[in-house]
């Protein structure tokens, strides 16, 4: 048998350090990547899908419910007369696009509360979950025939912006970790 001289001995340790330390870069990139892809596909997407769809949705509903389209008029008319045309559309588009959307996102948000970025819960998140969930007791209440009653605790309409700004970082983290030009993700949002 032959020895082996002091230089192999080295070169085969260096050989084997570079693949041990190169195999646990590269687990913990691919975890990283999976994570982001679970933050992306089960609350940052979904989260941002339904906001920017309510958002848009209430938009809509004012603009075809209201003469000049604007909000304070439609809110107004609301307030001032639920029993009429746009208080009727109202309590309907609650009913049967905006509450569903909602309720979605509020899931999204306390099932999904692990793949949050921060370590604090988001007061908007905290906002929207309880509007949703105390929206349940008005369209009770509107079922029975209180059609003026309104939640106290508002919409945070600010939601969508910090949904956009936590989709779009996640978006670019992830383009980082898979070695795609941030202009090419950026272009496409």
């Amino acid at each position: 048998m032959s020895k082996l001289s002091l230089p192999s001995i080295l070169a085969a340790t260096a050989g084997y350090l570079f693949t041990y330390w190169n195999s646990r870069i590269n687990k913990e990139r691919e975890a990283q990547i999976d994570r982001i892809n679970e933050q992306l596909r089960d609350l940052y997407g979904p989260l941002l899908a339904c906001v920017s769809a309510t958002q848009h949705a209430f938009n809509a509903m004012v603009r075809q419910h209201t003469p000049d389209g604007s909000r304070d008029e439609f809110v107004r008319a609301v307030n001032d007369h639920p029993d009429g045309i746009e208080g009727i559309a109202y309590r309907q588009w609650i009913k049967e696009v905006l509450q569903p959307l909602n309720q979605r996102a509020s899931e999204a948000i306390t099932q999904r509360a692990d793949l949050l970025e921060s370590s604090m819960m988001e007061p908007l998140l905290l906002q929207l979950v309880a509007h949703v969930s105390a929206f349940k007791v008005i369209l009770r209440r509107w079922e029975e025939g209180h059609v003026a009653e309104r939640s106290a605790i508002p919409y945070p309409d600010k939601v969508v912006d910090y949904a956009e700004q936590e989709f779009r970082k996640m978006k670019t983290r992830q383009a980082e970790l898979l070695g795609i030009s941030n202009g090419r993700i950026r272009s496409k949002l």
